[in-house]
């Protein structure tokens, strides 16, 4: 009996030194990991789906372009591509961002109606081509007002960057004639940005953000509103590097009388993120 006991405290004492080996181990890996806010650079990479809406019109010299929806006349509605962004905290409170993607989509569609495009008229029933390619940018300078191990509250100023190319060919037939139609817009818009942003640490490696930004007003030739909504999180897997995923909202209503875009641009755009990210 006495050495059953023996028996039994012996495995029990490995038992309590494996548990506690491991407690520390994990221990002494949770506290290796960056804690909430002080990380100084973090760049994230990864890939990005995008849901588009777009309502557009070029205007031209002595007419209004009609409005017309992209995405219900021959142009996909989603894309896909690359996600880049990076962030840089300059001190304790003060943090840049960039973010990056660009999306590239064409169709073909019968028209319905005659519409007003740039100079041009194109009647009903012409098949007409459409190109939309975009690059997307968004920078923001963060001030965090309130800041603790778990919650860092702040205000943004941001620019919102659409630099946008927008092109129509069609061909119109009448009395045995058929003549070529183009009419294009291209241009970048910067569209300054006011707002606020939170990140919630739940521990070293797991961190909840999102950010809320907008503004309306008229800036030189381009008129109307515009807004960005962000909602994230990201895991790290190590120290260094781990995992991230976040939804990116943007809708912007303008009018534009520009050299190189005049019109009218009803856009918004529903996006999905998943990228691996780097910290530092």
């Amino acid at each position: 009996m006495r050495r059953t006991l023996h028996q039994h405290f012996f495995i029990a004492s490995r038992v309590s030194l494996a548990v506690s080996a491991l407690l520390m181990a994990q221990s002494a890996l949770a506290q290796d990991f960056i804690k909430g806010g002080q990380d100084t650079f973090t760049l994230n990479v990864g890939g990005i789906v995008n849901r588009f809406d777009t309502r557009v019109a070029v205007d031209g010299v002595t007419s209004s372009g009609t409005l017309l929806n992209t995405e219900r006349n021959g142009v996909p509605n989603s894309a896909s591509g690359l996600e880049l962004s990076v962030t840089w905290r300059l001190a304790d409170r003060h943090r840049l961002d960039l973010l990056y993607f660009a999306a590239n989509r064409s169709g073909s569609y019968i028209t319905a109606s005659d519409i007003t495009a740039g100079n041009n008229l194109i009647l009903a029933g012409s098949l007409v081509a459409t190109e939309a390619k975009s690059n997307y940018f968004l920078a923001d300078y963060r001030y965090s007002f309130y800041k603790t191990d778990a919650v860092e509250l702040g205000g943004v100023l941001g620019l919102y960057g659409l630099d946008l190319n927008y092109k129509l060919t069609g061909t119109n037939s009448a009395g045995g004639v058929t003549t070529a139609v183009n009419a294009s817009a291209s241009g970048t818009l910067p569209l300054p940005m006011l707002g606020v942003s939170g990140d919630w640490y739940v521990q070293p490696r797991w961190r909840i953000s999102s950010n809320l930004m907008g503004l309306s007003t008229k800036v030189g030739a381009v008129d109307g509103s515009w807004s960005v909504l962000q909602l994230g999180t990201d895991y790290m897997v190590a120290r260094n590097w781990g995992i991230g995923l976040s939804y990116l909202h943007s809708k912007v209503n303008l009018n534009a009388s520009k050299s190189d875009f005049d019109g009218q641009l009803d856009w918004s755009s529903n996006s999905v993120l998943l990228y691996a990210t780097l910290k530092y």
